[in-house]
């Protein structure tokens, strides 16, 4: 269940993680972790992505609107790093700390499409650490994104029956990762079911081009830590029972 970073900080297991560190022993057992979920198939909902925090939930941006980032602005368009792309959208951007698990999971049941990467920008990955330093003291600062405007990232495209359109997943790195890793391109993904990783960092934001008559309400907002494949984000139309398994 989402709940405030401040409260997620007091959970045992994340304490314990904060207390030890990590160290060349104990990284491949605790960076690198990929727990077990009880996932429960729901049609009616949007499941997160990613285990994080939650940096931004928007019902609706217009494709050149966004952030101002430092007085700079920072549009739909550049996100997807698509200057043609012309829908107002629904925009939920979910920051993955090191304290996260770091595998991502599909939102609802989608074909995987295709996946696009990164134009070559001519730059090195900024760090994000500032961005992180400040969830972790329950505070969004859109200033420290600007990491938004050079990092490498991954625009993956699916489709969902549910919502009968396509979607965005988009997997931002941090300075010292250079491995995005996804898969199932090309094959139907069940909602919940794991897709992709990105090694050390650190964020991925589900876009919805709002080209539909579906009714969306996003219910999380900006602080709330989630994880990816049982913390519902988004509600579609009404709320239906799902079917529960464990993967």
């Amino acid at each position: 269940m989402a709940m405030n970073v401040k409260e997620w900080l007091k959970l045992p297991a994340v304490k314990k993680l904060q207390e030890e560190g990590f160290t060349n022993k104990t990284m491949g057992v605790d960076f690198f972790r990929d727990p077990l979920r009880t996932i429960t198939y729901n049609p009616g909902v949007m499941y997160a992505a990613a285990d994080g925090v939650v940096i931004y939930a928007r019902n609706r941006v217009k494709p050149d609107d966004f952030l101002n980032i430092k007085g700079r602005p920072f549009t739909v368009r550049d996100l997807l790093c698509d200057e043609h792309y012309k829908y107002d959208s629904l925009v939920i951007g979910i920051f993955m700390t090191a304290l996260d698990v770091h595998v991502n999971r599909v939102p609802t049941h989608s074909f995987f499409v295709e996946e696009r990467n990164t134009p070559n920008l001519f730059t090195n990955n900024s760090s994000m650490i500032d961005m992180e330093k400040g969830l972790l003291e329950n505070e969004v600062v859109e200033d420290n994104m600007k990491y938004l405007f050079s990092n490498e990232r991954k625009v993956s495209v699916l489709y969902s029956n549910v919502l009968k359109q396509r979607y965005y997943i988009v997997q931002i790195a941090d300075k010292d990762v250079d491995v995005i890793i996804n898969w199932g391109k090309g094959k139907w993904i069940e909602q919940g079911t794991r897709f992709g990783q990105i090694r050390w960092g650190s964020q991925c934001d589900v876009i919805i081009p709002l080209i539909k008559k579906n009714k969306y309400r996003i219910v999380v907002e900006p602080l709330d830590h989630v994880e990816a494949g049982t913390d519902a984000i988004i509600e579609i139309g009404d709320q239906k029972r799902g079917t529960t398994f464990k993967g």
